[in-house]
């Protein structure tokens, strides 16, 4: 019996515009020292409007969310939440980015797996 992990869909949500590949490679400690792998559009578009010129977009996003990777903590700590499993959603308390105050997610593909960051979908 061949066992097969479940269809990683995130190469489709990249094609459909959804996510982007995020090649920044740093262990992030607050992250379990995984790198962030796929951002989604939405968040990358909100940092990098934060930029002072467009000439500095990319690298303002960069340092933005390695900042707020920093302040991430594992989800499954939170009060309540103590049955969820550990090491798969990493949270932040809610910054300004753009106008508005937000979370971002930091997700766990699976085990020892690819993390993307996103705004959460209610957001």
């Amino acid at each position: 019996m061949d066992h097969h992990p479940p269809p990683d869909d995130r190469e489709r949500l990249v094609a459909a515009g959804v996510l982007r590949r995020y090649e920044d490679g740093h262990p992030h400690p607050a992250l379990g020292l995984s790198p962030i792998s796929y951002v989604s559009t939405r968040l990358w578009d909100e940092l990098t409007a934060l930029a002072i010129a467009p000439s500095a977009a990319t690298a303002t996003a960069h340092a933005l969310l390695r900042t707020i990777a920093g302040d991430a903590l594992d989800a499954a700590l939170a009060p309540g939440n103590e049955q969820a499993p550990r090491d798969d959603l990493y949270v932040t308390h809610p910054a300004f980015i753009g106008r508005h105050r937000r979370v971002v997610w930091f997700q766990r593909s699976g085990p020892r797996g690819m993390i993307t960051a996103t705004f959460p979908p209610d957001a």
